[in-house]
């Protein structure tokens, strides 16, 4: 769980603060590189938790519903609404990424071996996916629409 400890910082600095690991992240034009300073900087747990949030955001763009996701990503379908609530929020960042994750032909390769196994489990279980309630679709598809 991440922390955050409750003094607050000035407005300024903590702005400051923002603006240098922003310029630092773009400053990192190598894959390598980037990926060194992930290592660096996060913890595991962090690692996954990011990747996660970004696989949801591609797959609900992908147009897979929550609890398709959830089963595959292991996450809660809660999640899944932050993830589209921070996309509907603050959306310029995510669909830029996103739209970025989706023309990239090597990434869209994990993403096409996501859906066979997706078409997999689906398959073994067709009843128990069907069974979404249509308000949680019809609420899901206003969402997206404000996001995509």
């Amino acid at each position: 769980m991440v922390q955050v400890s409750r003094r607050r910082l000035s407005k300024d600095i903590e702005r400051r603060m923002f603006e240098v690991f922003e310029q630092s992240l773009a400053g990192l034009k190598k894959a390598d590189e980037l990926r060194n300073f992930i290592h660096d900087l996060l913890t595991p747990t962090e690692k996954v938790m990011l990747s996660k949030r970004l696989s949801i955001a591609v797959l609900l763009a992908k147009g897979y519903d929550y609890r398709t996701i959830s089963g595959l990503l292991k996450v809660s379908t809660s999640t899944i609404l932050s993830v589209v609530r921070k996309q509907s929020i603050f959306g310029e960042g995510y669909r830029l990424v996103v739209g970025k994750v989706i023309r990239n032909e090597e990434l869209e390769k994990f993403f096409l071996d996501l859906e066979k196994t997706l078409g997999k489990i689906i398959s073994s279980h067709p009843a128990r996916w069907r069974r979404i309630d249509s308000r949680h679709r019809q609420r899901e598809g206003a969402l997206l629409r404000r996001v995509i």
